[in-house]
């Protein structure tokens, strides 16, 4: 029996959650994308192994990894008998781009609402990653994660929208926030949407994990 290791790795890019794929060289689904992902070997656990191949393929190291979910479908493989288990993780881009070296053009982020052609059942274990990713983005903890560093409201509201598939009035959005005592303004401003300046603000060092939405 073969197990493998499937990775669902999110982060916002201007407001917007984008998932971590990589282009599939051979057949099966030669040309088609799919999530990173590892057969686990035997002296390995599944955290362990997903680890060391983002590590090695994807140049990203140090992340969180939280189990999703299981697949188990015979055919799920069309080459052999394959049990998947799925992994969430939610990075912050600037980290990104600060720990990442130049990698093949095979491997791209790509916005959940705008997915290319995915091979094998991925776009099955990338739904029920974003099912996930709606519970967790509910809690204060998670959102903090995300936006370790300055951000405006416009930003995060945007970001809750796409995720939660509706929009959110303005008021309401910033006015529950600040009333939830977890971010304190940086002083500073950025360019807003019709150019207008946009408080930054940031979360506070130390904050309960609060259900926000």
């Amino acid at each position: 029996m073969n197990v493998e290791a499937l990775a669902s790795v999110f982060t916002i890019v201007d407001g917007k959650f984008k998932i971590l794929l990589t282009r599939k060289k051979t057949e099966p689904y030669k040309g088609y994308w799919i999530l990173p992902n590892a057969m686990v070997a035997k002296d390995k656990t599944l955290e362990e192994t997903l680890e060391e191949f983002m590590q090695e393929k994807m140049q990203l190291s140090n992340l969180e990894y939280e189990q999703c979910a299981t697949f188990s479908a015979v055919d799920r493989n069309p080459s052999k008998r394959v049990i998947g288990v799925s992994f969430l993780s939610i990075v912050d881009f600037r980290t990104i781009e600060k720990q990442s070296s130049p990698v093949e053009d095979a491997i791209e982020w790509f916005e959940i609402d705008s997915l290319p052609k995915i091979g094998y059942d991925h776009m099955e274990v990338i739904t029920s990653a974003i099912e996930s990713l709606k519970l967790k983005i509910r809690h204060s903890l998670a959102l903090k994660q995300i936006f370790p560093s300055d951000f405006t409201l416009p930003e995060i509201q945007k970001m809750y929208e796409q995720v939660l598939g509706h929009e959110l009035d303005r008021r309401n959005f910033r006015k529950k926030f600040v009333k939830a005592d977890l971010i304190e303004e940086t002083g500073d401003k950025a360019l807003g949407m019709n150019g207008r300046p946009a408080k930054l603000y940031r979360f506070k060092e130390e904050i309960e994990n609060k259900l926000l939405f």
